[in-house]
This record gives structure tokens, sequence and C-alpha cells, in this order.
């Protein structure tokens, strides 16, 4: 006749019994995990899209009737624009930017400038520097540009008056 020693493997077998500082332990283990993860995402989504598209939409709106002068007037010169934007693969972008006027004599002593803005971080965007190579014709070059969808910005001045403004979509390889 055999005599079962405590230390027997069926004893060691037995679960152990589920007690409060278990349950407690497995509770605080739960939502600490879901505390993390929501942290975790709620900071990527916050610096990767910050939600902003006007510092001020107050500012905006009272400045709205002018914007619409001011397309008014550019659009009665009926400038013709044309932009060209690449990118190679080192991320430098290079815009070529011609304008004509309605007559299609090239538009000269103005200032332009060129601005890629990236549609989801403001880190991202990236300014010409913009020169005249020839009569109405205008280059310009940006280091460390993203690939991908980004808004071409063009502004042409002329003694500190806005004469042509555009932002299209372009799509960068």
């Amino acid at each position: 006749m055999a005599i079962a020693s405590p230390e027997t493997p069926r004893e060691a077998r037995q679960p152990r019994p589920l007690t409060g500082r278990m349950v407690f332990a497995m509770f605080v283990a739960f939502f600490g995990v879901i505390i993390a993860v929501n942290g975790t995402m709620m900071t990527l989504a916050i610096e990767t899209l910050p939600g902003t598209v006007t510092d001020s939409s107050y500012r905006s709106s009272q400045r709205f009737n002018q914007s619409l002068a001011e397309a008014r007037e550019r659009e009665a010169r009926r400038w013709a624009v044309d932009a060209n934007v690449a990118r190679d693969g080192s991320g430098t972008a290079a815009v070529t930017i011609s304008l004509r006027d309605a007559e299609g004599a090239p538009v000269d002593r103005i200032s332009v400038s060129a601005r890629l803005l990236h549609p989801v971080t403001r880190s991202n965007d990236r300014t010409f520097d913009v020169a005249r190579t020839g009569p109405g014709t205008y280059v310009g070059t940006a280091d460390q540009a993203q690939a991908g969808a980004q808004d071409l910005v063009i502004e042409v001045k002329r003694e500190g008056e806005t004469m042509y403004r555009s932002r299209n979509r372009v799509l960068l390889p």
C-alpha cells in the first residue's frame, strides 16, 4: 500500500485558487493595456494630423470678401500660368513656372514664390528658391520634398500687391 506524499505530481496539478489579489492584478493589467494602446494611438494621431486648417477661422472669415475681390481681379488679368514640378530620387523638387499675360507676352517685373504644402504635416512643407531664368520663366528648387500628394502654392507679386495666387494638388514620385 502506497501512501501519497504532499509532493506527488497529482497534487501539483491542482489549479491555484482564484483570489481577490489575482482578480485585482488581472483588472489592472487589462485596463493598463487599454490605456497604453489608447495613449499611443492618440499621440500618433495628434503628431501626424493636427487638424488645423487655419489658425483663426474668425480672421479668415473676415478676409473672405477681400479674397473674393482679389480673385476677381486676378481672373480679369487672364494670365496664363503654367507650372511643372518634379522630384528626383534624392528628394530635391524642382519647379518651372511660365507666366504669360492675356496677349501672350511674358510677365516680368514681378516676384514669384512657390511652396509645397504637405496635406497632413506642416513640418513637411517646403519652400522653393525661385529665380527668374528668362522672360516670363521662373525656376526653383526645394530640398527634402516628400513623395506623394502635396499642394503647390504659387504667388506672384508686383510692388507688394498679390497679382496671382494658385493652389493645386500635385503628385510627386
